[in-house]
Formats: C-alpha cells, sequence, structure tokens
C-alpha cells in the first residue's frame, strides 16, 4: 500500500512530463535589460550638506547577451537626480533614473542553457533569427545610504523599484513564438515593474577626493532572474571633481561603456 501512495505521484509527473516537455525557452523582454550607469557617490567625502545633482549620461551597447539573444548592439541615453539630505540625515539619498536605448538583436540559444526543440528547428530554419530591432524604456527609483569607512573608502546600499516598457520587432516576433510554440516561454509583458536592489562599494581618490573617485555597484531584481541564471549586472565608473564622469558596464557576457556630466546645485 505505502508502495502504491509513493508510485501514483511518480506517474502523474511522467505523464505531465510526457504531454507538456520538459524543456521551455524563455524569451525576456528586451526591456529588462540593464542600463550601463553607475551610482554617483558624494564627491566630497567630508561634506554634510544637503545636494541636489542632476546627471545627463550616453551609453553604447554592443555584443551582450540577454538570455536566450546575442549580439546586441544599440545605444541610449538617461537623466538621473540625486537628492542627498544634509546634517545628522547626510548619508541618506534618493533619486530618480530615466532612460531610453535601442538597437538590433539576434535570436539565441544559450550555450548554457538548453532549449525546446520547435525554437531549436525555429533557430535553424528561421528567416527572422537576426538583427531584430528593439526598444526599451526604464524609470528607476531608489532610496539609499553611503558611508564612508577608513582608508578614503565608502560604502552603500539602496533599494527600489524599476519600471520598464519595450517595443520593436523582436517583442513581435518573440509574442507570436509564444503562441507558436507550448515551451515558450515570452516571460515579461510590454510593460512592467520589479524590485530593485544595488550595493557599491568605492574609493576617493586623493584627500577628500581631490583626484575624482572610482565607484563599483552591483544590482540584483526579479528582472534580472531566468530559469536557469541569475545575472547580477556591475558597473564601475570613474567621476571627477567636475562632473565628468565614464565607465564600464558588464551583464551577461558583454562590456557596454557610458560617459556623462553631473551638475551640482
Amino acid at each position: 500500500m505505502y508502495n502504491k501512495f509513493l508510485f501514483m505521484p511518480l506517474a502523474l509527473c511522467l505523464a505531465a512530463i510526457s504531454l507538456t516537455g520538459c524543456v521551455s525557452t524563455q524569451l525576456k523582454s528586451m526591456g529588462t535589460l540593464p542600463m550601463p550607469t553607475a551610482h554617483q557617490p558624494r564627491l566630497n567625502p567630508e561634506s554634510k550638506d544637503a545636494e541636489k545633482v542632476v546627471s545627463v549620461d550616453g551609453f553604447a551597447l554592443f555584443n551582450n547577451s540577454w538570455t536566450n539573444t546575442d549580439e546586441i548592439y544599440g545605444g541610449g541615453g538617461s537623466v538621473s537626480g540625486i537628492y542627498r539630505f544634509g546634517g545628522g540625515l547626510s548619508p541618506l539619498f534618493t533619486s530618480l533614473t530615466v532612460g531610453g536605448y535601442g538597437g538590433n538583436v539576434n535570436f539565441a540559444c544559450d550555450k548554457k542553457k538548453d532549449c525546446g526543440e520547435g525554437y531549436r528547428n525555429w533557430l535553424k530554419h528561421g528567416k527572422n533569427n537576426a538583427d531584430q530591432s528593439f526598444w526599451g524604456i526604464q524609470e528607476r527609483v531608489m532610496f539609499g545610504a553611503e558611508f564612508n569607512i577608513p582608508a578614503n573608502l565608502f560604502l552603500g546600499l539602496g533599494g527600489g523599484a524599476m519600471i520598464y516598457q519595450s517595443g520593436g520587432d523582436y517583442d513581435k516576433i518573440r509574442k507570436k513564438l509564444d503562441k507558436a510554440f507550448r515551451n515558450i516561454d515570452s516571460d515579461n509583458e510590454h510593460v512592467g515593474a520589479y524590485l530593485l536592489v544595488s550595493t557599491w562599494l568605492g574609493y576617493h581618490i586623493g584627500q577628500n577626493g581631490k583626484y575624482g573617485t572610482i565607484s563599483l555597484d552591483m544590482s540584483a531584481s526579479n528582472a534580472f532572474i531566468d530559469d536557469n541564471m541569475i545575472s547580477l549586472p556591475m558597473n564601475l565608473g570613474y567621476f571627477h571633481p567636475s562632473g565628468f564622469h565614464g565607465g564600464v558596464g558588464y551583464a551577461n557576457g558583454g562590456a557596454d561603456v557610458f560617459v556623462g556630466k553631473s551638475f551640482q546645485f
């Protein structure tokens, strides 16, 4: 009798696999692609004044991969606003970033994953696999704190939300694939929202950051998780006291670049 109770769930699972298949293919919205923008810290580590900072950035995307896609080429820009509290609350800040980007992308099957047979056949024989246009818009709202620690180092942590919108030929085709193959998981709609957490570690070069500041930040969100892998996009930025800055970003196998200018009020 005990063996029968063990056998029945196993039989049901095998039947479910035989009917639905065990391999699914996830195609994520390009609107969730992480933008290569780094959080700007206080440029003067000894300042406890309230600050309002506006930053304008441009960035280029190339040779990136994003969940069964590859060879992503494009670019875009973003505008950020940061308010840093003063006095005893000086470690605290709140920020808003709005960015837009676009380009071309190829459908693919990630090497570290398996894909449904129908999707693999479509990749092999299809005519619309490459150079599909896409565009995305992201809004990021964050609240956090940043603390100076010995040896000119600083550490920060923030949390908030990421809202995105997306479109283009890529989104149109992945929607058709979702309907054509039962094992296609066309994850994310054209509009969505996710929680976002970010942490960063940096170094002020020279006394009170006289020669600038270097910051390495890493973000985590449900938007960056798929069925086989977690992506933790990283951005390394250099910020000059004049407000000019630049850096590189890494997300899922590609290095992007960004440059910009900040204005403090």
